[in-house]
């Protein structure tokens, strides 16, 4: 209903998994196709800060507006109440009596720095009450009608990839595109910054996943040079590597399956055209069958490796989790052989 990190999808698998919960990517799947987008926040909405949503009512108010349409178990427990109906009874702007939860939500920035608690009491006026135009929308007027976090498949992530659609300018929702292959963040990085990436190309970062990486680390700086060279809506950027929360544009991540395991980001070459369509939930690979065959065997007789060599300090810690871990598609968590 908020958009949010990627990194939500890998956490929430990571914890079903450890819980023995069935919960799999089909279900974020699910609920993305339900669950509305209520709230947009900066880098989806550059005008709109935490503090903007908190005048709004904050979390709050986007469960009670969910609660609202019908989305919402009331009956459940919370942390702070015995179900999260009471706790939206009383703290929803929308639906509360309570002056002291209203005063709490008019609480303001001061504009001062300070490293001291609660050191000013500065209050907005009013509340923002808007539900058809303000920071936090009715479910009868969202941003999109779809969730802010959207799982496609194709032949490019036969396991699934996630995207942050609330963050994607919906000029480029649907997008192909000819691929600028890198195998490190690094190179990445490099190609960008001297030119090698051109509006209408998708950037292919591999060996970025929780096994080639080893670690999955968080990539932020590809999507924020592409954005300073003016592409942030002219490419798009995919990879088996996971996003900062602070990305933005059409930038896929967690493609499985990863390159290290045989995925097919590993078989894509400089050139091949790759095809997305978020409305329909895909992401292709334009290339005939018969050729990825030839390309999977050349591939699979050099081991599914970086084909440049990379400088990087990979622990015995990390050897080891890269040995045990699952793919980013199953919360990238490690399984340990009984």
């Amino acid at each position: 209903a908020m958009g949010g990190s990627t990194n939500t999808v890998l956490h929430i698998l990571a914890a079903a998994y450890e819980a023995k919960i069935d919960f799999t990517m089909k279900d974020i799947d699910r609920l993305s196709r339900k669950v509305p987008v209520l709230c947009k926040v900066a880098p989806a909405k550059s005008d709109v800060h935490m503090e903007d949503v908190h005048r709004a009512g904050g979390i709050m108010a986007i469960l009670g507006e969910l609660d609202r349409g019908g989305l919402i178990h009331r009956d459940l427990p919370t942390v702070h109440t015995r179900t999260l109906g009471e706790a939206l009874d009383r703290w929803d702007i929308g639906r509360t009596n309570s002056e002291s939860v209203l005063d709490f939500f008019k609480a303001a920035p001061g504009g001062v720095p300070s490293q001291v608690a609660f050191s000013q009491s500065r209050r907005w006026d009013d509340l923002d009450l808007d539900r058809k135009t303000g920071v936090i929308r009715s479910v009868e007027t969202p941003f999109s009608k779809d969730g802010g976090l959207a799982v496609l498949y194709g032949n490019l992530a036969e396991d699934g990839c996630i995207v942050k659609t609330a963050g994607v300018d919906e000029s480029i929702l649907v997008f192909s595109g000819k691929a600028k292959v890198y195998e490190s963040q690094d190179a990445a990085v490099l190609g960008i910054l001297n030119g090698g990436v051109a509006a209408g190309d998708v950037v292919v970062i591999r060996y970025e996943g929780p096994r080639g990486g080893p670690g999955m680390q968080e990539m932020l700086y590809p999507t924020s040079y592409l954005k300073s060279k003016g592409l942030g809506k002219a490419c798009a950027l995919i990879t088996d590597g996971r996003f900062s929360g602070g990305t933005s544009g059409l930038s896929i991540g967690h493609i499985s399956p990863e390159a290290a395991e045989g995925g097919l980001i590993g078989l894509v070459e400089e050139g091949d055209l790759i095809e997305i369509n978020i409305p329909q939930r895909s992401i292709h690979l334009a290339v005939a069958d018969d050729v990825l065959a030839t390309r999977r065997e050349a591939r699979e007789a050099k081991g599914w490796k970086p084909t440049q060599p990379r400088k990087r300090n990979v622990t015995m810690a990390l050897k080891a989790y890269a040995a045990l871990t699952t793919s980013a598609a199953k919360g990238a968590v490690r399984v340990v052989p009984e």
